[in-house]
């Protein structure tokens, strides 16, 4: 009988892999010094707390990884428990390169082994046991001494992703984000309801969260058009979403914004020319044509299933691509007035009295196989609004409020 019918074994490997990857684990850079004189580490999601009395922890690396076999013969470990902003250093720890020490930062604990900079926490260990179990061991570390480093949230991985955990439960907005953005949004209010009237469409307010979202912070409706986004729901600030935002912020923004997409070079310059239109001519358009609607939904079942609350990383990831894919029906147009246009929204920058964008005002379910002397009528009354708002923002109430919400959000 062979061991896998002994024990019982009904599934494969990738099953094995799928099931147990629903489950999150943190994220750890074993260090040490081997007799040679050189730094060894590796990044591990195994580790975990064993016994108080006596101190033990432990993690549990690959019987076959050489890393291992190195880092077993160091005289101690630095447990490095990586916080959720250290991404970078744990991918540059987790390859096999002989210079990674030399690109992260560090300093040597009592014993030598490296002490990882801005980690959450270090934990100073020494072998204590080692057990082979399948194909991974399970090594027992003496705790010796350990220390909180930057007490902030620790870096996760999950489902082949890697992110952080939200103290604030897991809803994308806590009561006190979305009261701040609300209170913004009261200026832009009566303004949205007479572009709603005017055009018979829906009019939005949308206030950015932070780097990665969005969220409309109000909305109103007339004509024919639907309810069909809450209030709060999130939108991802990714290419080629969000490009009115971040066509006006500072060139960090805009870096971070084109690194979302994919990495080809063509891609990311394509969006930056994006970009530089949509400050040339102060809005932004998407056009779905006459035979596009069917994909256009694709778009917006997307951004509804993003919005409809927290995904796993795989999800995440299938939605993104969905929304990538439909980076043509942002590609800036020329109105012409004697061409008809189906438009899926129309969308400008509300200035602030800094002279940064604080919030952007959108037009969507609007009437298709319009003349563009009719959109160029849209364009102007959407951007007239904008100043209007953006005057408001200066009268002492909305000052307030619009000092709030960038003292309360990432801007």
């Amino acid at each position: 009988m062979t061991q896998d019918r002994a024990l019982g074994r009904r599934f494969d490997a990738a099953t094995f892999r799928e099931v147990l990857g629903h489950y999150p684990t943190g994220v750890v850079v074993v260090t040490g010094v081997h007799p040679d004189g050189e730094p060894v580490g590796m990044v591990l999601g195994t580790f975990t707390s064993v016994s108080l009395e006596p101190a033990l922890v432990a993690f549990m690396p690959g019987a076959e990884s050489g890393t291992y076999a190195r880092l077993r013969e160091c005289p101690s470990f630095v447990i490095n428990v990586l916080a959720h902003d250290q991404t970078d250093v744990c991918r540059t720890m987790a390859i096999p390169a002989d210079d990674k020490f030399d690109r992260v930062g560090w300093r040597p604990s009592p014993t030598g082994a490296p002490v990882l900079d801005e980690a959450v926490a270090s934990i100073h260990c020494r072998l204590h046991d080692e057990i082979l179990a399948g194909d991974h061991y399970i090594t027992l570390c003496a705790v010796e001494d350990l220390e909180i480093v930057r007490p902030v949230t620790p870096l996760l991985f999950f489902q082949g992703g890697y992110g952080g955990f939200n103290p604030k439960g897991l809803s994308a907005l806590g009561d006190g984000d979305f009261i701040e953005a609300l209170r913004l949004a009261e200026t832009a209010r009566p303004h949205i309801r007479r572009l709603a009237d005017r055009y018979r469409c829906e009019s939005a307010v949308l206030t950015v969260l932070n780097d990665d979202e969005m969220t409309t912070a109000d909305s109103a409706y007339a004509g024919s058009a639907e309810v069909y986004e809450r209030l709060g729901a999130r939108i991802p600030l990714m290419p080629p979403i969000g490009d009115v935002y971040v066509a006006h912020a500072s060139q960090e923004v805009q870096d971070r914004w084109c690194a979302k997409a994919a990495p080809d070079g063509e891609v990311q310059a394509r969006y930056r020319r994006r970009l530089e239109t949509v400050r040339r001519d102060g809005y932004a358009v998407v056009q779905v044509g006459a035979v596009g609607a069917p994909q256009y939904a694709r778009l917006h079942d997307a951004l509804d299933e993003y919005a409809s609350g927290p995904l796993t990383p795989s999800r995440e990831r299938a939605v993104r691509e969905v929304i990538a894919e439909m980076a043509h029906f942002f590609e800036p147009i020329d109105i012409c007035e004697d061409t008809h246009y189906d438009l899926g929204s129309i969308v400008v920058p509300v200035f602030s009295p800094d002279g940064g964008v604080s919030m952007v005002l959108r037009l969507t379910q609007l009437p298709q196989d319009v003349p563009g002397e009719t959109v160029r009528e849209w364009v102007g009354g959407l951007q007239e609004a904008a100043r209007e708002v953006g005057t408001a923002l200066r009268g002492e109430e909305s000052s307030a409020a619009l000092s709030a919400y960038e003292s309360w959000f990432m801007m």
